[in-house]
């Protein structure tokens, strides 16, 4: 007769760690050093915000940085936000508070959005496999409608 131990679920990555990756993707994309970028990229990354819902690969995710309209001049994590949650020893999701200091078609932009990455455990390290960004605002959109009357 054979018998079954479950084993205890070991933990892969630190907070701290998962937090350096999360920003060395940040930086890298400041940066706009497509090469990192497609190397922390799952094979299949679905990435989703307020432009719609994309797909990308390594290859995909490089062509897409080099091409960008848009500057990321700085960031700032929100670590009083911050929740990581251990889906499986190689699946770690990360979400937090950002604010952002773009520049976009070469006006200062500044956004205060929220973002999820899930990170999956390869062969060949850590890639994010899903990034999503919601804006900072009201649920319903309220607060980003022209000529709305709330009375």
């Amino acid at each position: 007769m054979t018998t079954m131990t479950r084993t205890m679920t070991r933990q892969t990555i630190s907070d701290q760690e998962l937090l350096a990756i999360e920003r060395q993707y940040w930086d890298a994309l400041k940066d706009r050093d497509a090469r990192t970028v497609g190397r922390l990229t799952a094979e299949d990354c679905t990435v989703a915000g307020a432009s719609g819902v994309s797909g990308f690969d390594p290859q995909a995710i490089r062509k897409f940085v080099d091409a960008a309209s848009y500057t990321i001049k700085d960031y700032r994590i929100d670590p009083q936000t911050m929740r990581i949650n251990r889906i499986r020893d190689d699946v770690v999701s990360i979400a937090y508070g950002v604010h952002e200091d773009l520049e976009v078609e070469g006006k200062p932009v500044k956004v205060d959005a929220f973002d999820t990455s899930v990170w999956m455990k390869g062969d060949n390290g850590w890639t994010c496999a899903l990034h999503t960004e919601s804006l900072k605002g009201d649920p319903y959109g309220r607060d980003r409608m022209t000529g709305h009357s709330s009375s």
